[in-house]
């Protein structure tokens, strides 16, 4: 019988049972109120008014007792009404008191009833106070639970004596709650010694626990200590109040059983009770049948439930705990055991559905480990490959990582494009390195050769049964799997790489979109060598490109140096030499005439310096006569005696480390430095060094005079210098850095690269 149906059979049953106790009570309550007609027909106010404060105190009794029990809110008022019934019931015997002994009784009744309402109040309060602790205790128990089946528990996953003392505190916070419970039902003396001894198993285990973690105490193990020394001083005080409450409830009792008995009964209804005889009698045989039928009733049905509970209960059980060990394995990560089934229930089909869950759950996980460790595999080789550009390594790289990816016998890789040239061989590798076969090259009908003029992967599997690999010659060479995956690059085929396979019939599927993966990166990686080693191969020619420009700009200045050293400079020189004897020759010439011979002669002289300075800076012979440092340091002296600066001149490096082009670039750029130091600074003071430090040269050029505001450079003809001396240090790979400020001066710094192994010879 499925689990839904028993309980629908349980429902019934219990149902039944509680339409024949409540048919039982309608026939007491109809008994009660002829019994109670007869009692007013027999005019015995004073034994109605009995009868009403004994069922007063008994429903008070059997309020305050259910609230001990149960702690439902409406028990606690029921409590307060009927004492409040009580006492109006006393209030009216009162009224009704004749005698001094009545009276007597009235007082009497009036003092047990104020102390039956402290008495009640007291133990109302104290089973609140319980319920509180009770619950705290629940919160705190649930949370000791939680943090010993979570993070404590999974913390060493694989030390079963950790896990053994992490369980012994489990199951002694398990056997403390119960305790404490089964101690409040039924005060046994021995639940006290069980809680004690939860106790000592509890902080025995947690000591085991603190020893197997260590001296350095942890968040887990404080908060384990402190809530268990929570948890057992509210358990302690439960047990003690629930002592107090038994003799709260003795003292009650007994105040109600001598109003009720000593009083009432004793007292007041003697006087009473032959009028009432006869009407206790039918009550008694009312209550006597009713009680009968609804303890027969009750007891039929609390045994049919017990006999389908309890198979029910251990049913329910045993395929809970099936199924919790089930999860607490898959928490575990492990997904091999799957649940036990045994039979056609509800759990037994959960049972099912959860295992086939498992299964699922194992093959993604073994699916998704596997696509991991290829992930990581074609990440390191991405890596490889992007950092690797050079086109023999590139090959290398992917023929190696292909073997090593698919674990094949041997792996090939042809470049070129069999649609224009025929392919080239470029890498191999192999997995036995002592056998290393010739590379054979790519035949026209081959694996290779389709791969390349299709654009299309290739693939052979059980080779041996394929026409290009079952010839004799073929056979020789052990292949038994093969497939080629071009190398493309849009719709470009960069060349082909070949995989072979000696261990088994064919490729897996995983295998060849690893080896798919694996050619689009490595087409990536190819076309990148090849244009790193296209623009490599282009800068080198655009630097000799620049070295020659340099080499023949140099040459058109020292020619033009000639042109003017040799030709106006020679008829300036013979035009103030005929203006000099001409001088010499006139003696009488009038004052203005004698002045403007005066300035022609002056202004030809000018022109004589100026072009033999323009002469000196196109054709710098410090640098041809004694090399860079002391050739700037000639310069620079001369140009200073001449200006009438204060120069100072500072060089630390090795001259041969630099080669001749680097030598007249450097030279220039302090040559147009100390130009515009001479034409625009006004400066009294310059200072020149030349430092060579990791593989880098640095000139500086510094003035203290005008300056001028970087950001505002005028036009054209201030720039000029300047854009010259950056565009020679940007040619040799360098930069110049210019620092200046109105009225403080302008500093001038040039650092240039150089090659630390390149030593060249000057001529």
């Amino acid at each position: 019988m499925r689990i839904r149906s028993k309980l629908l059979f349980l429902v019934i049953l219990l149902s039944l049972s509680l339409l024949v106790n409540l048919l039982a009570m309608g026939y007491l309550g109809r008994t009660v109120t002829r019994s109670s007609q007869i009692v007013q027909d027999v005019s015995v106010r004073q034994q109605a008014v009995a009868l009403q404060m004994q069922a007063q105190l008994r429903d008070a009794e059997a309020a305050l007792y259910r609230y001990q029990i149960e702690g439902e809110a409406g028990f606690a008022t029921q409590f307060d009404y009927q004492l409040s019934q009580f006492s109006q019931e006393i209030a009216a015997f009162q009224s009704l008191a004749l005698t001094e002994d009545e009276r007597a009784w009235a007082a009497e009744l009036a003092l047990a009833h104020q102390e039956a309402v402290e008495l009640g109040a007291e133990l109302i309060a104290l089973r609140d106070r319980q319920t509180a602790d009770l619950q705290t205790m629940e919160t705190l128990q649930a949370n000791l639970a939680s943090l010993l089946t979570g993070p404590v528990q999974t913390e060493r996953p694989d030390d079963p004596v950790y896990h053994q003392a992490v369980n012994g505190m489990l199951a002694s916070l398990r056997e403390m709650f119960l305790t404490v419970n089964a101690y409040l039902a039924s005060s046994d003396e021995g639940e006290k010694l069980r809680f004690s001894e939860t106790a000592v198993s509890f902080n025995q285990s947690y000591q085991q626990y603190r020893m197997l973690i260590g001296a350095a105490a942890t968040e887990e193990s404080n908060q384990l200590a402190d809530d268990f020394a929570a948890l057992q001083s509210i358990g302690s005080r439960l047990i003690g109040e629930r002592d107090n409450q038994q003799a709260l409830f003795a003292q009650f009792a007994a105040v109600l059983f001598h109003i009720g008995q000593q009083v009432i009964v004793g007292e007041i209804q003697p006087q009473a009770a032959q009028n009432l005889a006869q009407a206790q009698a039918d009550l008694n045989r009312t209550l006597t049948a009713s009680m009968w039928i609804s303890l027969t009733t009750a007891v039929t049905a609390a045994l049919l439930a017990a006999g389908i509970t309890i198979p029910l209960l251990r049913q329910m059980e045993s395929g809970l705990q099936r199924l919790l060990r089930g999860a607490d394995r898959v928490a575990a990560g492990d997904l091999s055991q799957p649940v036990p089934v045994a039979g056609q229930d509800e759990f037994n089909q959960l049972a099912r559905t959860f295992n086939e869950m498992m299964a699922d759950l194992s093959a993604r996980e073994r699916r998704l480990q596997a696509r991991i460790t290829e992930m990581e595999a074609l990440r390191q080789v991405s890596l490889q490959l992007t950092s690797i550009l050079d086109l023999n390594q590139v090959l290398d790289t992917i023929a190696d990582s292909a073997l090593s990816l698919v674990n094949a016998a041997e792996v090939r890789i042809f470049l070129g494009d069999a649609q224009v040239d025929p392919l080239q061989f470029g890498a191999s590798a192999w997995r036995d390195s002592s056998h290393k076969p010739f590379p054979r090259p790519p035949r026209a009908d081959g694996l290779v050769a389709t791969a390349a003029r299709t654009g299309q992967p290739q693939v052979i599997n059980q080779a041996d049964q394929h026409p290009l690999f079952n010839t004799p010659e073929a056979r020789h060479w052990g292949i038994r799997a093969a497939a080629a995956f071009p190398l493309r690059l849009a719709n470009r085929v960069l060349g082909v790489f070949n995989a072979a396979l000696d261990d088994r019939d064919a490729f897996r599927e995983d295998e060849l979109r690893i080896l798919r993966l694996l050619a689009d990166q490595a087409a990536v990686a190819l076309e990148n060598a090849r244009l790193y080693q296209s623009v490599a191969d282009k800068e080198t020619r655009l630097n000799d490109l620049v070295q020659k420009l340099a080499l023949v700009q140099e040459e058109e200045r020292r020619l033009v140096g000639l042109d003017l050293h040799d030709g106006l400079t020679q008829i300036l020189l013979s035009a103030n030499m005929h203006l000099n004897t001409f001088t010499a020759l006139t003696k009488i010439v009038d004052a203005p005439s004698s002045a403007e011979l005066s300035l022609a002669h002056t202004r030809l002289q000018e022109a004589i310096r100026e072009v033999r300075w323009v002469v000196s800076e196109l054709r710098p012979t410090e640098l041809e006569d004694f090399g860079l440092v002391d050739g700037l340091r000639q310069y620079a002296t001369k140009v200073a005696q001449t200006e009438k600066w204060k120069l100072t001149f500072a060089a630390d490096l090795d001259a041969s480390l630099i080669s001749p082009g680097v030598e007249t670039a450097v030279f220039r750029i302090v040559q147009e430095a100390l130009t515009n130091i001479r034409k625009h600074a006004r400066s009294e003071q310059v200072r020149l060094s030349l430092t060579m430090a990791d593989g880098q040269l640095t000139i500086t050029v510094q003035d203290w005079g005008a300056g001028f505001d970087v950001t505002r450079l005028g036009g054209e003809n201030t720039r000029l210098g300047l854009l010259g001396m950056q565009e020679r240090a940007a040619l040799l790979g360098g930069e110049l850095f210019i620092e200046s400020r109105p009225g403080e001066g302008t500093q001038i710094q040039a650092q240039i690269p150089l090659a630390e192994t390149a030593v060249h010879d000057k001529p």
